[in-house]
């Protein structure tokens, strides 16, 4: 009885240890969840490469001199237009929210449901944070780059040694199992991975779609409303909504009633289009989730990490989901055996697995 207290006691002390160190270094951990999912993105790039002739080192190096390449060309161009817009946008938002109080059907909202007074105090938030210290200003500019340096350099090693981690953590299990485990993470990767992929693809083609069609229609802050489309866009079911209110309601206020029509136009047909031909194609195979296991999953995750939860939520959530599926279908197949068993009709034995592992191995499985 001693035995299984201590046992017990350590047991939680040891997670409760885990936990603790999880929450102490959550931006580390962060900044690793985000690697990873970028690596699982642009892995299928660097297979590609791969059957061409590249040596995976050469892939991963043509892939990111790519992606750096392109980024340094964007922000030359783009980056000063989007931080003049943006900066005019915050200036801009009190006026915006005063003639949204003097328009008589946003009047009659605002005295049922007072909705601008917290939207105008939120908007003066945002101006005030705007015009931060310089210390502030620097200290979070630091903050930021050094997450990206973190990220990037995660992503690398990911690319390059996360197969050869892997096979060797595999030593560490069963021969038996060692099939299991690889078949779960070749499904993990392909699905976290075509989820990544096909939610970056929609987001930025809604961003580019609100933008452009802000830009035509003379809206003056068409680039920051096109990037916040873009991350809304990242978030399932809510995010495009909240986007597009954005996207109308500021094209109303800043081009009228005539421009807004057509913005509101354009982004119901581009919703339908999203809805009933993009989701099907892009995120075929992907996540197979209930909807209200998804908006439970999202809400669990905005709550413990905010956006980056929103964010994290989904691609963890189908990880694990895999892992259930896997556990479920042994479950059900030993039930079934012993249900054969007792009929007298036998069982069947699962086939040990070999018991060497190596990263060529793995690559050839899937992993």
């Amino acid at each position: 009885m001693g035995k299984l207290v201590w046992t017990v006691s350590l047991n939680v002390l040891a997670v409760g240890g885990i936990l603790y160190t999880l929450y102490q270094t959550r931006q580390v951990v962060a900044w690793m969840l985000i690697a990873l999912l970028i690596s699982l993105a642009l892995d299928p790039a660097v297979q590609f490469l791969e059957r061409h002739g590249f040596k995976r080192g050469l892939a991963i190096g043509t892939i990111f001199l790519g992606l750096v390449g392109f980024l340094a060309v964007l922000f030359s161009t783009v980056l000063p237009v989007f931080i003049h817009q943006g900066h005019n946008l915050i200036e801009s938002a009190p006026g915006l929210v005063d003639q949204l109080r003097e328009n008589p059907s946003f009047a009659w909202i605002n005295s049922k449901f007072h909705v601008l007074d917290p939207l105008a105090a939120e908007w003066s938030s945002y101006a005030s944070a705007a015009v931060l210290p310089l210390f502030k200003v620097a200290q979070g500019l630091f903050s930021g780059v050094l997450g990206i340096i973190t990220t990037i350099v995660l992503t690398v090693f990911m690319l390059v040694a996360g197969r050869q981690l892997f096979a060797a953590a595999l030593a560490w299990i069963h021969p038996e199992q060692r099939d299991r485990y690889v078949m779960l993470a070749g499904k993990i990767r392909h699905a976290v991975g075509r989820y990544v992929i096909g939610t970056l693809l929609i987001g930025c083609l809604g961003g580019f779609v609100a933008g452009t069609t802000l830009a035509v229609l003379g809206v003056p802050y068409f680039l920051p409303l096109g990037l916040t489309m873009i991350l809304l866009g990242l978030v399932p079911f809510i995010g495009a909504i909240l986007g597009g209110a954005l996207v109308v309601g500021t094209t109303f206020l800043t081009s009228g009633a005539k421009a807004g029509l057509v913005a509101l136009a354009v982004f119901v047909v581009y919703q339908q289009c999203e809805n009933h031909l993009l989701q099907p194609v892009v995120q075929r195979k992907t996540i197979q989730m209930n909807p209200l296991l998804i908006i439970i999953v999202m809400l669990i995750g905005t709550g413990l990490a905010g956006i980056f939860g929103a964010l994290l939520s989904l691609p963890i959530a189908a990880a694990t989901q895999v892992v259930l599926q896997d556990v479920l279908e042994r479950r059900q197949a030993r039930h079934a055996q012993r249900a054969a068993s007792s009929d007298g009709r036998g069982g069947s034995s699962t086939p040990a697995a070999p018991a060497e592992w190596s990263a060529g191995k793995l690559q050839h499985r899937g992993v």
